[in-house]
């Protein structure tokens, strides 16, 4: 059942907070960008899958257009990941995304991908970003497997008021405590203000808002199980659940009316602080029916059970939207890279994080979900900077934090702040710290960790500055070529949309070997457009004639293969 929210509003809310609320969440959905993959330049993108599952046609159809979109390279294996993980080692991949049946994503999958993780090369951290690629039927991952590359997470929407409100641009945190209390924040209002005027049960009310096609991202706390969250904290009090049946999500009031949840708008589900959320079970499982009906690309939740000391979930959205602005899969990465560090390294009131490998993500890994640059909303952390000097042998990298408001970097809470921790932009080898000012450094071939402050100490003052520096190499054999540090080739297309030809454009640094190709969304080669050696600068070639106008409406992909570094984009075709 779908529900026109500003109707509904104006039910449970004054005048002014109606209004207010429309404004915030009846906006116009934030366009999708579509040349994240060009901006982020060369990366690796390994899809993992059984052999079984990759023999199915229609599951064949969900890698091979991964394929197409990343040039990705596939690894299949029979029965158990292992046997791959020497070859996938050798290939040195930035983000894998296993492809998997449903019925085989279970919890104990997760925790294997966890530890498969870490052991692709000789430090006992991860080693690339990673996602499950899946839903109920083929339909519902091959819909995440052709995605946008990016989207802007704008809206906030939340079950708890733990979702930090004033980290977003816009939205509504709810309270699972106390009812009819909730905030509110406006695009271009730094504050946050408090209403009361709620309803006892918000169950139509939050399903509304998501229907609205308008929230980026909904976060939710308190009881869960894989099959349903609990809407009412600690006890079931006055209001529902949210639930899940054969791919529909749903809320279930407490008056025994359920209200579907159908909604089309890319969005994060963000199971923060629910038990077993993120396990798919059944068909009635809840990461089934977010990917199915409800429009989330990824659905991230606990496989154990969520306590006091869980780490992983509070590192993740400290990643996303309290100390930088990092995409939703590498935050979730790097949150786990720190748990990890935090466990093993004793970090004053860290504890024993039990949920090393108890959480989920359902999603493709390199799709870039980020909060959204518009608005005011609170201040980021910290500025961080990284700088590699490649003209001597070895490299000379230096990575520094600037603290932009007085504040603790480190472990504050299992929601709280963490250390910095910084991806690096080229994977490195022969690695050695030359110096540094913090308490301990972790120096990997896609990471720095810079340990600076701890639970006791005082807050950094803003302006303070911590870095290492230390020398480098490239990383050198891998299978599919050396790593490079590449320019943005600035692919485009214009005009775009296009009916009957369109101009493709791209830069050069220097003359150098070119592969342009033109393939559908499923993956399918249409057209080559160039196969040859070109020259520096700005090259142009047109798109159109007989082949263009053969092929039917629809999103094609143009992929770019220039020396090693591979970008691609998007051009709309209209007949």
């Amino acid at each position: 059942m779908r529900n026109n929210f500003e109707q509904y509003s104006g039910k449970i809310a004054s005048i002014s907070t109606m209004l207010l609320l429309v404004c915030l969440l009846c906006v116009t959905a934030a366009p999708v960008t579509a040349q994240w993959t060009a901006e982020r330049g060369s990366f690796r993108y390994a899809v993992i899958v059984r052999n079984d599952t990759y023999a199915d046609p229609e599951w064949a159809e969900v890698v091979d257009s991964l394929v197409a979109k990343y040039s990705a390279s596939v690894f299949s294996y029979n029965s158990s990941m292992y046997d791959i993980q020497e070859s996938l080692g050798a290939y040195a991949p930035d983000y894998m995304a296993f492809v998997s049946e449903w019925n085989n994503a279970t919890a104990t999958y997760v925790d294997s991908i966890w530890k498969f993780g870490r052991g692709l090369d000789e430090d006992p951290y991860g080693d690339a970003i990673w996602g499950i690629i899946t839903g109920l039927e083929v339909s519902d991952a091959l819909r995440i497997a052709t995605g946008p590359e990016g989207f802007d997470v704008k809206t906030v929407l939340g079950g708890t008021l733990s979702c930090d409100l004033s980290h977003y641009p816009q939205g509504i945190a709810t309270s699972e405590a106390t009812y009819g209390l909730y905030y509110t924040k406006a695009l271009n209002d730094p504050n946050t203000v408090m209403h009361t005027d709620g309803p006892t049960d918000r169950t139509e009310w939050l399903v509304s808002c998501l229907n609205a096609d308008t929230v980026d991202i909904f976060i939710t706390s308190g009881h869960g199980a894989h099959y349903q969250w609990q809407m009412h904290y600690p006890s079931t009090g006055n209001e529902g659940y949210f639930r899940s049946s054969a791919g529909q999500a749903y809320g279930l009031a407490h008056s025994g009316t359920s209200f579907d949840i159908n909604s089309v708008n890319a969005k994060i589900f963000f199971g923060l602080g629910n038990c077993q959320i993120g396990i798919i079970q059944n068909s009635y499982s809840m990461a089934l029916g977010w990917l199915k009906s409800a429009g989330a690309y990824f659905y991230t939740g606990y496989v154990i059970n969520e306590g006091s000391y869980s780490q992983q979930h509070g590192g993740t959205k400290a990643f996303f939207e309290r100390q930088v602005h990092y995409t939703w899969p590498e935050a979730y990465f790097l949150a786990n890279q720190e748990l990890y560090y935090d466990k093993y390294n004793g970090v004053p009131g860290a504890g024993g994080a039990p949920d090393l490998n108890g959480s989920a993500m359902y999603g493709d890994p390199a799709m870039e979900a980020r909060v959204a640059d518009v608005g005011v909303y609170d201040e980021l952390l910290y500025t961080e900077e990284v700088l590699i000097d490649s003209s001597g042998s070895p490299w000379q990298g230096t990575v520094r934090i600037t603290m932009n408001i007085e504040g603790t970097p480190g472990y504050t809470s299992k929601w709280g702040n963490r250390h910095p921790l910084i991806l690096l932009p080229v994977r490195l080898e022969d690695i050695t710290v030359v110096s540094h000012d913090c308490k301990d450094v972790v120096v990997t071939d896609n990471f720095v960790l810079l340990y600076i402050w701890c639970q006791g100490e005082d807050p950094l003052p803003a302006g303070t500055t911590r870095e290492v520096v230390f020398t480098c190499n490239p990383l050198t054999g891998i299978s599919g070529g050396d790593v490079q540090i590449l320019i943005d080739c600035n692919l485009a297309s214009c005009p775009n949309p296009f009916s009957g030809s369109t101009v493709i454009s791209f830069d050069l640094p220097e003359q150098m070997p070119v592969t342009l190709e033109i393939f559908d969304i499923s993956g399918r080669l249409v057209d080559t457009l160039i196969k040859d050696t070109m020259p520096a600068g700005t090259n142009t070639v047109t798109w159109g004639g007989n082949v263009a106008n053969q092929v039917p409406s629809g999103i094609y992909i143009c992929r770019l293969v220039a020396g090693s570094g591979n970008y691609t984009t998007r051009v709309v075709h209209l007949r």
